[in-house]
Protein backbone atom coordinates (compact mmCIF):
# COMPACT_ATOMS: atom_id res chain seq x y z
CA UNK A 1 0.00 0.00 0.00
CA UNK A 2 1.44 3.37 -0.98
CA UNK A 3 2.22 5.71 1.89
CA UNK A 4 0.16 8.89 1.92
CA UNK A 5 1.95 12.20 1.79
CA UNK A 6 0.82 15.62 2.86
CA UNK A 7 1.92 18.98 1.56
CA UNK A 8 5.01 20.50 3.13
CA UNK A 9 3.00 23.48 4.39
CA UNK A 10 1.50 21.44 7.24
CA UNK A 11 3.03 21.76 10.68
CA UNK A 12 1.94 20.03 13.86
CA UNK A 13 1.59 22.88 16.34
CA UNK A 14 1.64 20.50 19.32
CA UNK A 15 5.31 19.73 18.59
CA UNK A 16 6.18 23.43 18.62
CA UNK A 17 4.22 23.88 21.86
CA UNK A 18 6.13 21.00 23.45
CA UNK A 19 9.40 22.43 22.17
CA UNK A 20 8.48 25.86 23.55
CA UNK A 21 7.75 24.34 26.96
CA UNK A 22 11.02 22.41 26.86
CA UNK A 23 13.17 25.47 26.11
CA UNK A 24 11.40 27.51 28.80
CA UNK A 25 12.00 24.67 31.27
CA UNK A 26 15.71 24.53 30.41
CA UNK A 27 16.17 28.31 30.66
CA UNK A 28 14.35 28.41 34.01
CA UNK A 29 16.61 25.61 35.25
CA UNK A 30 19.67 27.64 34.28
CA UNK A 31 18.40 30.81 35.94
CA UNK A 32 17.31 29.02 39.09
CA UNK A 33 20.51 26.98 39.19
CA UNK A 34 22.56 30.16 38.98
CA UNK A 35 20.85 31.31 42.18
CA UNK A 36 21.02 27.96 43.96
CA UNK A 37 24.60 27.24 42.92
CA UNK A 38 25.07 23.45 42.66
CA UNK A 39 21.53 22.33 43.56
CA UNK A 40 21.05 18.90 45.13
CA UNK A 41 19.53 15.80 43.56
CA UNK A 42 15.79 15.93 42.76
CA UNK A 43 14.88 13.63 45.67
CA UNK A 44 16.09 16.34 48.08
CA UNK A 45 13.39 18.65 46.72
CA UNK A 46 10.74 15.94 47.08
CA UNK A 47 11.83 15.62 50.72
CA UNK A 48 11.56 19.39 51.10
CA UNK A 49 8.05 19.40 49.64
CA UNK A 50 6.98 16.45 51.80
CA UNK A 51 8.27 18.23 54.90
CA UNK A 52 6.45 21.47 54.06
CA UNK A 53 3.17 19.62 53.55
CA UNK A 54 3.46 17.33 56.60
CA UNK A 55 4.37 20.24 58.88
CA UNK A 56 1.65 22.49 57.39
CA UNK A 57 4.16 25.23 56.79
CA UNK A 58 1.72 27.33 54.81
CA UNK A 59 0.73 27.90 51.20
CA UNK A 60 3.71 30.13 50.42
CA UNK A 61 6.28 27.59 51.64
CA UNK A 62 4.54 24.76 49.82
CA UNK A 63 4.35 26.80 46.61
CA UNK A 64 8.07 27.59 46.84
CA UNK A 65 8.85 23.89 47.32
CA UNK A 66 6.75 22.99 44.27
CA UNK A 67 8.46 25.61 42.10
CA UNK A 68 11.90 24.58 43.39
CA UNK A 69 11.15 20.98 42.37
CA UNK A 70 9.85 22.09 38.97
CA UNK A 71 12.91 24.27 38.34
CA UNK A 72 15.29 21.54 39.56
CA UNK A 73 13.82 19.15 37.00
CA UNK A 74 14.35 21.67 34.21
CA UNK A 75 17.34 19.72 32.91
CA UNK A 76 14.76 17.23 31.67
CA UNK A 77 13.89 19.68 28.94
CA UNK A 78 16.86 18.12 27.11
CA UNK A 79 15.30 14.62 27.01
CA UNK A 80 12.16 16.33 25.73
CA UNK A 81 14.20 17.93 22.94
CA UNK A 82 15.73 14.55 22.06
CA UNK A 83 12.26 13.00 22.03
CA UNK A 84 10.98 15.76 19.76
CA UNK A 85 13.92 15.10 17.42
CA UNK A 86 12.91 11.44 17.24
CA UNK A 87 9.34 12.49 16.43
CA UNK A 88 10.44 14.98 13.79
CA UNK A 89 12.87 12.69 11.99
CA UNK A 90 10.39 9.84 11.93
CA UNK A 91 7.62 12.04 10.53
CA UNK A 92 10.04 13.37 7.91
CA UNK A 93 11.13 9.85 6.94
CA UNK A 94 7.57 8.58 6.57
CA UNK A 95 6.48 11.68 4.69
CA UNK A 96 9.35 11.41 2.22
CA UNK A 97 8.62 7.71 1.62
CA UNK A 98 10.48 6.11 -1.28
CA UNK A 99 12.05 9.47 -2.16
CA UNK A 100 14.16 9.42 1.03
CA UNK A 101 17.88 9.69 0.26
CA UNK A 102 20.13 9.29 3.27
CA UNK A 103 23.11 11.37 2.02
CA UNK A 104 20.81 14.32 1.39
CA UNK A 105 19.09 13.67 4.72
CA UNK A 106 22.41 13.80 6.60
CA UNK A 107 23.61 16.90 4.76
CA UNK A 108 20.41 18.78 5.53
CA UNK A 109 20.18 17.74 9.17
CA UNK A 110 23.82 18.29 10.07
CA UNK A 111 23.83 21.71 8.42
CA UNK A 112 20.87 22.76 10.57
CA UNK A 113 22.57 21.30 13.64
CA UNK A 114 26.20 22.40 13.26
CA UNK A 115 25.89 25.86 11.68
CA UNK A 116 23.93 27.18 14.69
CA UNK A 117 26.33 25.38 17.04
CA UNK A 118 29.34 27.18 15.59
CA UNK A 119 27.41 30.45 15.68
CA UNK A 120 26.84 29.79 19.37
CA UNK A 121 30.54 29.13 19.89
CA UNK A 122 31.44 32.41 18.19
CA UNK A 123 28.81 34.36 20.15
CA UNK A 124 29.98 32.95 23.49
CA UNK A 125 33.62 33.75 22.83
CA UNK A 126 32.66 37.20 21.55
CA UNK A 127 30.73 38.05 24.71
CA UNK A 128 33.53 36.65 26.87
CA UNK A 129 36.00 38.90 25.03
CA UNK A 130 33.79 41.96 25.61
CA UNK A 131 33.48 41.17 29.32
CA UNK A 132 37.24 40.59 29.61
CA UNK A 133 37.94 43.87 27.81
CA UNK A 134 35.56 45.73 30.12
CA UNK A 135 37.18 44.19 33.20
CA UNK A 136 40.58 45.32 31.96
CA UNK A 137 39.34 48.89 31.46
CA UNK A 138 37.69 48.97 34.90
CA UNK A 139 40.09 46.96 37.07
CA UNK A 140 43.23 46.80 34.96
CA UNK A 141 45.21 43.66 34.39
CA UNK A 142 45.99 41.62 31.31
CA UNK A 143 43.30 40.88 28.71
CA UNK A 144 44.56 37.33 28.18
CA UNK A 145 44.32 36.57 31.89
CA UNK A 146 40.83 38.03 32.10
CA UNK A 147 39.63 36.14 29.02
CA UNK A 148 41.07 32.76 30.02
CA UNK A 149 40.21 32.83 33.70
CA UNK A 150 38.34 35.97 34.71
CA UNK A 151 34.88 35.53 33.17
CA UNK A 152 32.21 33.88 35.29
CA UNK A 153 28.90 32.16 34.74
CA UNK A 154 26.36 31.38 37.46
CA UNK A 155 27.33 32.58 40.93
CA UNK A 156 31.05 33.14 40.64
CA UNK A 157 31.76 29.97 38.64
CA UNK A 158 34.80 30.83 36.51
CA UNK A 159 35.08 29.71 32.88
CA UNK A 160 38.65 28.56 32.28
CA UNK A 161 39.76 28.64 28.65
CA UNK A 162 42.91 27.15 27.18
CA UNK A 163 43.83 25.81 23.73
CA UNK A 164 42.35 22.41 24.57
CA UNK A 165 39.04 23.94 25.57
CA UNK A 166 38.98 26.13 22.46
CA UNK A 167 39.71 23.19 20.18
CA UNK A 168 37.11 20.99 21.89
CA UNK A 169 34.42 23.65 21.62
CA UNK A 170 35.02 24.17 17.89
CA UNK A 171 35.61 20.53 16.91
CA UNK A 172 32.66 19.30 19.07
CA UNK A 173 33.69 15.62 19.18
CA UNK A 174 36.47 16.13 21.79
CA UNK A 175 33.80 17.42 24.17
CA UNK A 176 32.52 13.85 24.36
CA UNK A 177 35.96 12.36 24.99
CA UNK A 178 37.19 14.41 27.96
CA UNK A 179 35.07 15.26 31.00
CA UNK A 180 36.95 18.52 31.51
CA UNK A 181 35.86 19.67 28.04
CA UNK A 182 32.24 18.57 28.24
CA UNK A 183 30.90 22.05 29.08
CA UNK A 184 33.64 23.97 27.28
CA UNK A 185 32.64 26.76 27.31
CA UNK A 186 29.07 26.77 25.90
CA UNK A 187 27.32 25.08 28.81
CA UNK A 188 23.95 24.89 27.08
CA UNK A 189 25.21 23.40 23.80
CA UNK A 190 26.72 20.13 25.05
CA UNK A 191 23.64 18.32 23.71
CA UNK A 192 24.70 18.90 20.08
CA UNK A 193 27.17 16.01 20.24
CA UNK A 194 24.44 13.72 21.57
CA UNK A 195 21.97 14.80 18.90
CA UNK A 196 24.60 14.18 16.20
CA UNK A 197 24.86 10.58 17.43
CA UNK A 198 21.10 10.16 17.18
CA UNK A 199 21.16 11.51 13.62
CA UNK A 200 23.82 8.97 12.66
CA UNK A 201 21.90 6.12 14.31
CA UNK A 202 18.52 7.09 12.90
CA UNK A 203 18.69 5.17 9.58
CA UNK A 204 19.48 1.94 11.43
CA UNK A 205 16.90 2.61 14.13
CA UNK A 206 14.23 3.45 11.57
CA UNK A 207 14.79 0.16 9.74
CA UNK A 208 14.76 -1.77 13.03
CA UNK A 209 11.51 -0.13 14.12
CA UNK A 210 9.78 -1.09 10.89
CA UNK A 211 11.07 -4.68 11.00
CA UNK A 212 10.59 -5.41 14.69
CA UNK A 213 7.35 -3.51 15.11
CA UNK A 214 6.98 -0.46 17.31
CA UNK A 215 6.14 -2.26 20.57
CA UNK A 216 9.11 -4.64 20.44
CA UNK A 217 11.38 -1.83 19.24
CA UNK A 218 10.48 0.37 22.23
CA UNK A 219 10.87 -2.49 24.72
CA UNK A 220 14.25 -3.42 23.22
CA UNK A 221 15.63 0.12 23.25
CA UNK A 222 14.31 0.71 26.78
CA UNK A 223 16.12 -2.46 27.86
CA UNK A 224 19.29 -1.43 26.02
CA UNK A 225 19.26 1.95 27.76
CA UNK A 226 18.76 0.35 31.17
CA UNK A 227 21.49 -2.20 30.40
CA UNK A 228 24.02 0.48 29.47
CA UNK A 229 23.31 2.37 32.69
CA UNK A 230 23.45 -0.89 34.67
CA UNK A 231 26.95 -1.45 33.31
CA UNK A 232 27.88 2.11 34.29
CA UNK A 233 26.64 1.61 37.84
CA UNK A 234 28.37 -1.76 38.13
CA UNK A 235 31.70 -0.34 36.95
CA UNK A 236 31.71 3.12 38.50
CA UNK A 237 29.26 2.91 41.40
CA UNK A 238 26.89 5.68 40.30
CA UNK A 239 26.11 7.49 37.03
CA UNK A 240 27.23 10.81 38.54
CA UNK A 241 30.78 9.47 38.83
CA UNK A 242 30.96 9.36 35.02
CA UNK A 243 28.66 12.28 34.31
CA UNK A 244 29.99 13.20 30.86
CA UNK A 245 29.83 9.60 29.67
CA UNK A 246 26.27 8.82 30.78
CA UNK A 247 25.04 12.27 29.74
CA UNK A 248 26.77 12.65 26.38
CA UNK A 249 26.83 9.16 24.86
CA UNK A 250 23.76 7.73 23.13
CA UNK A 251 23.66 4.17 24.60
CA UNK A 252 23.05 5.56 28.08
CA UNK A 253 19.98 7.55 27.04
CA UNK A 254 18.88 6.04 23.72
CA UNK A 255 15.28 5.53 24.82
CA UNK A 256 14.57 9.26 24.87
CA UNK A 257 15.12 9.35 21.11
CA UNK A 258 13.41 6.05 20.28
CA UNK A 259 10.39 6.98 22.43
CA UNK A 260 10.02 9.97 20.11
CA UNK A 261 10.33 7.67 17.11
CA UNK A 262 7.46 5.59 18.49
CA UNK A 263 5.29 8.69 18.80
CA UNK A 264 6.36 9.75 15.31
CA UNK A 265 5.19 6.37 14.00
CA UNK A 266 1.82 6.93 15.67
CA UNK A 267 1.48 10.28 13.92
CA UNK A 268 2.83 9.56 10.45
CA UNK A 269 3.05 5.86 9.59
CA UNK A 270 0.76 4.48 6.85
CA UNK A 271 -2.79 4.72 8.08
CA UNK A 272 -3.45 0.98 8.00
CA UNK A 273 -0.59 0.41 10.47
CA UNK A 274 -1.46 2.93 13.15
CA UNK A 275 -5.12 3.99 12.75
CA UNK A 276 -6.55 1.83 15.55
CA UNK A 277 -3.67 2.71 17.88
CA UNK A 278 -4.21 6.42 17.25
CA UNK A 279 -7.92 6.03 17.95
CA UNK A 280 -7.10 4.18 21.17
CA UNK A 281 -4.57 6.83 22.26
CA UNK A 282 -7.25 9.53 21.85
CA UNK A 283 -9.84 7.74 23.99
CA UNK A 284 -10.55 9.67 27.23
CA UNK A 285 -9.73 6.64 29.42
CA UNK A 286 -6.45 6.14 27.57
CA UNK A 287 -5.59 9.83 28.06
CA UNK A 288 -6.23 9.59 31.81
CA UNK A 289 -4.22 6.36 32.03
CA UNK A 290 -1.32 7.91 30.11
CA UNK A 291 -1.26 10.93 32.44
CA UNK A 292 -1.41 8.82 35.61
CA UNK A 293 1.18 6.28 34.45
CA UNK A 294 3.36 9.08 33.11
CA UNK A 295 3.31 10.92 36.42
CA UNK A 296 4.09 7.70 38.32
CA UNK A 297 6.97 6.71 36.01
CA UNK A 298 8.44 10.21 36.02
CA UNK A 299 8.27 10.50 39.81
CA UNK A 300 9.82 7.07 40.34
CA UNK A 301 12.69 7.89 37.99
CA UNK A 302 13.13 11.33 39.53
CA UNK A 303 13.51 9.84 43.00
CA UNK A 304 16.24 7.48 41.75
CA UNK A 305 18.40 10.24 40.22
CA UNK A 306 21.44 10.76 42.43
CA UNK A 307 20.24 8.18 44.96
CA UNK A 308 23.51 6.28 45.34
CA UNK A 309 22.12 3.94 48.01
CA UNK A 310 19.71 2.58 45.39
CA UNK A 311 22.72 1.01 43.64
CA UNK A 312 21.59 -0.84 40.48
CA UNK A 313 18.12 0.71 40.57
CA UNK A 314 19.82 3.91 39.46
CA UNK A 315 20.01 2.34 36.00
CA UNK A 316 16.25 2.82 35.76
CA UNK A 317 16.30 6.51 36.66
CA UNK A 318 16.54 8.35 33.33
CA UNK A 319 14.67 5.66 31.30
CA UNK A 320 11.73 5.93 33.72
CA UNK A 321 11.83 9.73 33.61
CA UNK A 322 11.83 9.54 29.80
CA UNK A 323 8.93 7.08 29.79
CA UNK A 324 7.02 9.41 32.08
CA UNK A 325 7.68 12.45 29.90
CA UNK A 326 6.61 10.53 26.78
CA UNK A 327 3.32 9.42 28.38
CA UNK A 328 2.63 12.90 29.73
CA UNK A 329 3.27 14.47 26.31
CA UNK A 330 1.34 11.84 24.33
CA UNK A 331 -2.19 13.27 24.83
CA UNK A 332 -1.02 16.67 23.59
CA UNK A 333 0.67 15.21 20.53
CA UNK A 334 -2.15 12.91 19.39
CA UNK A 335 -5.11 15.18 20.06
CA UNK A 336 -7.20 16.33 17.12
CA UNK A 337 -6.65 19.89 15.87
CA UNK A 338 -8.99 22.34 17.59
CA UNK A 339 -9.67 26.05 17.93
CA UNK A 340 -7.45 26.14 21.00
CA UNK A 341 -4.48 25.68 18.66
CA UNK A 342 -5.19 29.10 17.16
CA UNK A 343 -5.42 30.90 20.52
CA UNK A 344 -2.87 33.59 21.34
CA UNK A 345 -1.24 31.80 24.33
CA UNK A 346 -0.77 28.56 22.40
CA UNK A 347 0.58 30.39 19.37
CA UNK A 348 2.99 32.33 21.59
CA UNK A 349 4.40 29.15 23.16
CA UNK A 350 4.63 27.53 19.73
CA UNK A 351 6.47 30.58 18.38
CA UNK A 352 9.04 30.28 21.18
CA UNK A 353 9.33 26.61 20.25
CA UNK A 354 10.11 27.49 16.65
CA UNK A 355 13.06 29.66 17.71
CA UNK A 356 14.09 27.42 20.63
CA UNK A 357 17.56 26.62 19.22
CA UNK A 358 18.22 30.33 18.83
CA UNK A 359 17.05 30.97 22.41
CA UNK A 360 19.43 28.31 23.68
CA UNK A 361 22.35 29.85 21.77
CA UNK A 362 21.62 33.29 23.21
CA UNK A 363 21.06 31.88 26.70
CA UNK A 364 24.72 31.28 27.56
CA UNK A 365 25.76 34.76 26.44
CA UNK A 366 23.01 36.33 28.55
CA UNK A 367 24.05 34.26 31.58
CA UNK A 368 27.59 35.62 31.24
CA UNK A 369 26.28 39.18 31.37
CA UNK A 370 23.94 38.36 34.27
CA UNK A 371 26.80 36.83 36.25
CA UNK A 372 28.89 39.94 35.74
CA UNK A 373 26.07 42.11 37.10
CA UNK A 374 25.65 39.96 40.18
CA UNK A 375 29.35 40.11 40.99
CA UNK A 376 29.59 43.88 40.60
CA UNK A 377 26.34 44.81 42.38
CA UNK A 378 25.57 44.39 46.08
CA UNK A 379 22.78 41.84 46.48
CA UNK A 380 20.63 40.35 43.76
CA UNK A 381 18.47 43.40 42.99
CA UNK A 382 20.28 44.43 39.81
CA UNK A 383 20.30 40.82 38.66
CA UNK A 384 16.52 40.56 38.99
CA UNK A 385 16.01 43.82 37.15
CA UNK A 386 18.27 42.52 34.40
CA UNK A 387 16.32 39.25 34.34
CA UNK A 388 12.90 40.86 33.96
CA UNK A 389 13.75 43.93 31.90
CA UNK A 390 16.57 42.64 29.70
CA UNK A 391 17.26 38.91 29.88
CA UNK A 392 13.91 37.48 28.77
CA UNK A 393 12.88 40.09 26.15
CA UNK A 394 16.42 40.36 24.76
CA UNK A 395 16.76 36.58 24.49
CA UNK A 396 13.58 36.37 22.43
CA UNK A 397 14.42 39.48 20.38
CA UNK A 398 17.91 38.21 19.55
CA UNK A 399 16.87 34.60 18.97
CA UNK A 400 14.40 35.49 16.21
CA UNK A 401 16.84 37.18 13.76
CA UNK A 402 19.50 34.64 14.68
CA UNK A 403 17.12 31.80 13.83
CA UNK A 404 16.23 33.52 10.56
CA UNK A 405 19.88 34.09 9.62
CA UNK A 406 20.75 30.45 10.36
CA UNK A 407 17.83 29.08 8.34
CA UNK A 408 16.05 27.60 11.37
CA UNK A 409 12.65 29.12 10.66
CA UNK A 410 10.07 27.07 8.74
CA UNK A 411 9.63 28.00 5.13
CA UNK A 412 6.22 29.25 4.08
CA UNK A 413 4.93 27.55 0.99
CA UNK A 414 2.02 29.01 -1.01
CA UNK A 415 -1.35 27.60 -0.11
CA UNK A 416 -3.21 25.66 -2.81
CA UNK A 417 -6.24 27.39 -4.37
CA UNK A 418 -9.47 27.13 -2.41
CA UNK A 419 -11.00 25.13 -5.20
CA UNK A 420 -8.27 22.50 -4.83
CA UNK A 421 -8.74 22.42 -1.05
CA UNK A 422 -12.46 21.91 -1.47
CA UNK A 423 -11.95 19.20 -4.05
CA UNK A 424 -9.51 17.29 -1.85
CA UNK A 425 -10.49 17.72 1.80
CA UNK A 426 -8.05 16.11 4.20
CA UNK A 427 -8.64 14.18 7.38
CA UNK A 428 -6.85 15.34 10.56
CA UNK A 429 -4.68 12.21 10.50
CA UNK A 430 -3.49 13.04 7.01
CA UNK A 431 -2.50 16.53 8.14
CA UNK A 432 -0.57 15.05 11.04
CA UNK A 433 1.35 12.79 8.71
CA UNK A 434 2.50 15.82 6.78
CA UNK A 435 3.68 17.77 9.79
CA UNK A 436 7.30 18.74 9.61
CA UNK A 437 8.63 20.53 12.69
Amino acid sequence: MKEREAPATDRLIAIDVLRGFAIAWVVLFHLWGDLEFFPGAPHAYYDQLRYQVSESRGASAIFTSVTDLFFRDGFQGVPLFMMISGISLTIAAYRTGDALRWPRFFAHRFRKLLAPYWAGVALTYGVMALIAWRQVTVDGGDFGDQFTGGVTIARGSVINVDWGVAFASVALVPRLLESKWFFAPQLALWFVGLLAQYYLLFPLLFVLMRRLGVALFLVATFGLTVGANWWGVDRYGAPEFQFAMVTGWAPFRLFEFTAGMGIGWLLAAPEHERARWLTFARHPLAVVAALLLGFAAHTAGDLLIGEWTARYWQAMALPLVTLGLALLALPLLVKRPSRVDASAPVRAIAWVGVISYGVLIVNDAMRLVASQLRIEQAGDGAWWVFLVAVYVPASIALAWPLSWALGLLPKRAPRPPREAQAAHPREPEEALAGAMP
